[in-house]
């Protein structure tokens, strides 16, 4: 156990000195104002994340030498695929990642959770002792990482309100709501791509039922939170929430949509 955690503490410090050196490769710190803070704070958080796979998934304790050549190997691909996902994955949000690193930080709160979204999907995959668990691992995250961007995007076409505009606009309310959608969305899918591969159709299958597990945060949104929590009127699209979010600002509101997607990809999780 000691001999793990500290197998898994060097990898951290050895990704967050990688990480560094390639923030100030891109020339973006991440580091000078309060919002450039939160961006780093999820950076650490998929560090560690990433750090703890390579511990327990890339080291045998046979061999020293080997334990080492696969963290390196699986720590730098889960490294790439994290800042291409991110890069990526943050270009229909226009203007958002831009606006977090000049200091706004409501576009920061939003970034820092797809941030650890990401995180969470990178460090579910990218561990193995072979080229061929290297292999599945990309093509897992890839897999992944799509059905990330699809789901967010189905998810928030949804709404009412827009949520890039309001974030940039420096809607706190709607960027808690996004984060929190991010990350519960990871974690379903983290979870539908977990466990030994067993060829195509077991895959496919599993992959599918999990994620269709994963889609009740939206119907719970609509008549838990806003039917039962807050008192209102039934609605299969917009609603009081919407109103409250987009509309009024209300930070409580944007933390009670966030707070229940987490909870319900919690609960689906760990009873599935």
């Amino acid at each position: 156990m000691l001999e793990t955690i500290g197998f898994g503490a060097i990898a951290a410090l050895v990704l967050l000195l990688l990480d560094l050196g390639l923030r100030r490769l891109t020339r973006h710190p991440d580091t000078g104002t309060a919002a450039q803070r939160l961006l780093l704070a999820a950076r650490v958080a998929a560090v560690f994340l990433l750090a703890s796979t390579l511990a327990s998934a890339c080291r045998t304790g046979a061999s020293l030498p080997d334990d080492i050549l696969w963290a390196a190997v699986f720590g730098i691909g889960g490294l790439a695929a994290f800042e291409l996902a991110l890069d990526l994955s943050l270009r229909p949000f226009r203007g958002v990642r831009a606006a977090a690193r000049a200091g706004n930080l409501t576009a920061a709160t939003a970034v820092a959770a797809h941030t650890v979204a990401i995180g969470i999907l990178v460090a579910n995959v990218f561990g193995g002792r072979s080229m061929a668990d290297l292999g599945l691992a990309a093509a897992s995250f890839a897999i992944g990482q799509v059905s990330l961007v699809l789901l967010l995007a189905l998810f928030r076409a949804l709404t009412s309100y827009d949520d890039r505009q309001q974030v940039l606009d420096g809607n706190l309310a709607a960027a808690l709501a996004h984060g929190g959608l991010a990350i519960a969305l990871a974690l379903v899918i983290a979870h539908a791509t977990d466990g030994d591969y067993q060829g195509p159709w077991p895959a496919v299958r599993d992959y599918g039922i999990a994620l269709g597990e994963g889609l009740l945060v939206y119907p719970l949104r609509q008549f838990l939170v806003q039917c039962v929590i807050l008192r209102a009127r039934p609605s299969l699209f917009g609603g009081a929430l919407d109103i409250a979010i987009g509309q009024q600002r209300d930070v409580g509101a944007g933390a009670l949509e966030g707070g229940t997607y987490l909870a319900v990809a919690l609960f689906v999780t760990r009873l599935a």
